[in-house]
């Protein structure tokens, strides 16, 4: 599934093909048949339209139809129609353009055929181990006559491919943020280029696709750095022009330690299921190891697009805040118009069964104008069926302590009774007309200050505190209102 980090570094690449004008690309790299989870395809797909972040170039309709059942299934409208010139963009797909490119290294003397069994690897690791030495492929293979291993390798021997990386000298690496690198040869392996499955890893996979599919510029996460040598030699021994790799900052948790659900940290589809916006993911996580050159965090994303490059990005690690996050979804949710915001919270006042799960136009009306009441308040869209779950039914749950302390005052149940009068004969039912009503009332009972309202607020939502009283009572209506009075006087006097 398409966790956070990976979508940081996915959004990276995003706004840097809009911000330059290429294309966005979403290759599937799944060339690790055991690491397959079923629907995880459909999940880094919807994630990532459901985001915003919609490709240029990637999986269609006619590739997806011809994978394996255990991919699960994609939504068609997810798919593109034509994947794009450079297809197609699942590696598992791809097999016979690697086995050409693996062909040619055996060919040209820059790879090998290598018969190691898998007991003989784990047996060297052991030895090595026990010795407290790093381990290190000993290359038993590397000048194995050709001829002689091809000839094993027909009679059905298992074997894997491995790539003959420099003994010697240096290696130059060059990172888009930190510049060049120089790696003694001697400390690299010979590395696996196709496994004893017949798939190559992704060491010769990506590098192939990046090659073919015309990438310039490749964003992935530091963890790939140690790696990088094998990539420019991959690169080197068949004669290509290398890309510009940039290596992204890791996210790691407050705490300074690797990002985990500990942290908060989740997949992207589990952050909308919250009540996070895709505008607050998309911009917090743009500034997750990305600067605009200022101290601006709230930013349209027109605004991040315009001002993203590559030299904003930090080299240092970023830090995920979920409690930051949440205070940015609460800026973002508060500036919503009232029809996207009504549309965003009434799934989550459904699920929590304040709203039926076919509601009317009625309905849909009332959990609007409920919602509105306290729209500055939510940080998550999850938030509003506790902020304002008291405002649906005909009666609140009224907290004793709250009952105790406002209602069973002396005078009180008179100026509700007085209150509940006034407002039967109210013909305006708004904000304006219900504090003229209150203040009167309040006044003829010689009540002023939290003696006026406190004892109203807890009769009609059954709380000390929640949105505006009177704009509440607008809202509530006039039956509802009578209701809840009626009710608050029983309890007063019981």
């Amino acid at each position: 599934m398409l966790h956070i980090g990976a979508f940081r570094t996915a959004l990276f690449s995003w706004l840097l093909a809009r911000h330059t004008g290429g294309d966005f690309l979403l290759r599937i790299e799944d060339t690790d048949q055991n690491r397959q989870v079923p629907g995880s395809l459909e999940n880094i797909i919807d994630s990532l339209l459901t985001m915003g972040l919609s490709y240029d170039e990637g999986p269609d309709k006619t590739s997806v139809a011809a994978l394996p059942a255990t991919y699960g299934t994609v939504r068609p409208e997810l798919l593109l129609d034509s994947g794009g010139e450079y297809g197609p963009y699942f590696q598992s797909q791809r097999l016979a353009r690697y086995n050409e490119v693996i062909a040619h290294l055996l060919e040209t003397g820059a790879a090998y055929y290598a018969f190691e069994t898998k007991e003989d690897l784990e047996a060297a690791r052991a030895a090595a181990e026990a010795a407290k030495l790093p381990y290190r492929y000993d290359r038993k293979f590397r000048d194995y006559p050709l001829a002689e291993a091809q000839a094993r390798v027909d009679a059905g021997e298992p074997h894997a491919i491995r790539f003959k990386m420099p003994l010697s000298g240096t290696i130059r690496t060059v990172d888009a943020l930190r510049g060049p690198t120089d790696w003694d040869a001697e400390t690299q392996d010979d590395f696996i280029i196709k496994k004893g499955d017949g798939f190559p890893p992704y060491h010769l996979a990506s590098m192939v696709d990046d090659h073919d599919m015309a990438i310039t510029h490749i964003l992935r996460g530091e963890e790939w750095i140690s790696s990088y040598p094998k990539h420019v030699c991959i690169f080197a021994a068949m004669g290509w022009d290398l890309p510009v790799f940039v290596h992204t900052p890791s996210v790691l948790g407050p705490d300074g330690k690797k990002l985990s659900k500990r942290h908060g940290a989740l997949g992207v589809s589990e952050y909308i299921d919250q009540g996070f916006l895709r505008e607050t993911l998309t911009n917090f996580l743009a500034i997750t190891g990305w600067a605009p050159g200022d101290d601006t965090e709230i930013m349209p994303l027109d605004d991040i697009i315009r001002k993203f490059s590559i030299d904003g990005i930090s080299v240092s690690p970023a830090i995920f805040d979920i409690e930051k996050m949440k205070w940015m979804n609460g800026q973002y949710i508060a500036k919503l118009s009232p029809e996207r915001f009504g549309d965003l919270v009434l799934p989550f006042l459904i699920r929590a069964g304040l709203v039926s799960a076919a509601p009317t136009d009625v309905e849909k009306d009332y959990a609007l104008r409920v919602a509105l009441l306290e729209q500055t308040k939510g940080k998550l869209l999850a938030d509003f069926p506790d902020l304002v779950g008291f405002l649906f039914g005909d009666l609140p749950e009224y907290v004793e302590k709250s009952v105790n302390k406002w209602l069973k005052r002396e005078g009180v149940p008179a100026y509700l009774e007085s209150l509940g009068a006034r407002f039967v004969d109210m013909t305006d039912w708004n904000a304006a007309a219900i504090e003229v009503a209150v203040r009167e009332v309040g006044a003829a009972h010689a009540r002023e200050k939290g003696e006026l309202v406190h004892p109203v607020r807890v009769a009609i939502s059954g709380r000390e505190v929640g949105p505006g009283l009177y704009e509440m009572i607008a809202v509530l209506g006039p039956e509802r209102t009578r209701l809840r009075l009626t009710r608050a006087l029983e309890l007063a006097r019981a």
